[in-house]
């Protein structure tokens, strides 16, 4: 049985920011996160599934609570444009399961090269997920959230490279470890060596 893909449209990081900032702000609400979803599209259809994408990814994401008891740490740590990165890369890989799977094919070919391409993604994703339109619209989505968060850079048209970056807090570390463990909940935190996974090779 495939994977579902799950996310159907982009989501700015700057909105996904603001976002979350309601909602530590305890002022996050569903006509707040449409009006959002209207700054990036318009038609009701689009604007209403925009603002369910913004829920998940936030108020719904599964990394939320510890972003809530870690404000602080949080709000310091976005400050650093390494920990931005992989902070927002986090969340939406916590919130879309697909995301994982994307980062973890990139983390195996940025290990042994320097650029990947959009088919080479598709061509491995396409195992898990099938090959069919949404596996494509899928990563149109995500690529471009991760170019704007700052893990990576589109060097052309269809041809990524990873974004040498260095991380300062390990609230940002901590997050993105967490984001794997929601994707492998069969694992025990501290209990598993994830040093060799090609999920951690951005950090």
């Amino acid at each position: 049985m495939e994977k579902i893909v799950g996310i159907n449209q982009r989501i700015s990081i700057n909105v996904i920011e603001m976002a979350i900032k309601a909602c530590l702000d305890g002022s996050f609400t569903s006509e707040y996160a449409a009006d959002l979803a209207a700054g990036e599209y318009q038609g009701t259809n689009r604007i209403n599934k925009a603002r369910t994408i913004i829920g998940k990814l936030t108020q719904r994401n599964p990394l939320f609570p510890f972003i809530k008891e870690h404000k602080q740490e949080y709000l310091t740590a976005i400050k650093y444009t390494g920990d931005k990165a992989i902070i927002y890369s986090a969340l939406i890989n916590a919130a879309y399961g697909f995301g994982y799977d994307a980062m973890v094919i990139l983390g195996k070919f940025f290990h042994v090269q320097e650029q990947v391409s959009t088919n080479l993604i598709i061509n491995r994703m396409s195992s898990i997920y099938a090959s069919n339109r949404s596996l494509s619209n899928g990563l149109y989505c995500i690529m471009p959230m991760y170019i704007e968060a700052g893990l990576i850079s589109r060097q052309k048209v269809g041809v990524y490279t990873r974004k040498e970056k260095e991380i300062v807090t390990s609230f940002a570390r901590d997050l993105y470890a967490k984001s794997f463990f929601v994707n492998n909940p069969m694992l025990e935190e501290g209990d598993y060596d994830y040093a060799e996974h090609p999920y951690f090779e951005f950090i």
